[in-house]
């Protein structure tokens, strides 16, 4: 079991590695910058974000990528603070970048997005249909994205001390 986690480690270093060498990660972290540069180099697809009421949420579930012909829809629950709704978004991104795939429930997506056209979406992830790998690994892939963007210097001219900028980023809703 440790060996497995090692392993897990090194590989989601590796992509996190690769990832930030392809598109940088922009200073101070703006998710918006992020996901482009993300779907530019690496699916060519656009990303958009999706905000779901709880009541559009499946069950337990945090957050959800639908992975479509033309695009990857990553959705989120409407309330959640900006760090907590970044963290969501980057750990389905983490799926992404780690090759994941769902299992499609044909009800899940026609639910959410009743004129979506079933047939036009590839494979759907929620974060509670994939085993326990998939899951460390997105949700450290996510935390190093998210740890390497907090220990890049600030780009904001006037912005002196490190560490103030760091708050300012980590607080700010």
């Amino acid at each position: 079991m440790r060996e497995e986690g090692a392993a897990v480690r090194r590989r989601c270093a590796i992509l996190v590695r690769r990832l930030t060498r392809a598109t940088g990660l922009p200073a101070p972290f703006e998710l918006a910058a992020f996901l482009a540069a993300y779907s530019k180099h690496f699916s060519g697809r656009p990303i958009e974000l999706l905000a779901l009421s709880p009541d559009e949420m499946p069950p337990g579930v945090c957050g959800l990528w639908l992975a479509m012909g033309g695009r990857d829809v990553i959705g989120f629950p409407a309330g959640a603070a900006r760090t907590h709704r970044d963290h969501i978004v980057l750990h389905e991104v983490g799926h992404m970048l780690a090759g994941h795939r769902g299992v499609l429930d044909p009800s899940g997506p026609a639910a959410l997005l009743p004129d979506l056209d079933p047939e036009m979406v590839r494979a759907v992830l929620g974060r509670s249909v994939y085993n326990d790998v998939q899951e460390r690994e997105a949700e450290l892939i996510a935390s190093l994205i998210l740890q390497r963007s907090l220990s890049r210097p600030p780009a904001r001219p006037g912005s002196d001390d490190p560490v103030v900028e760091r708050l300012r980023r980590a607080l700010d809703d």
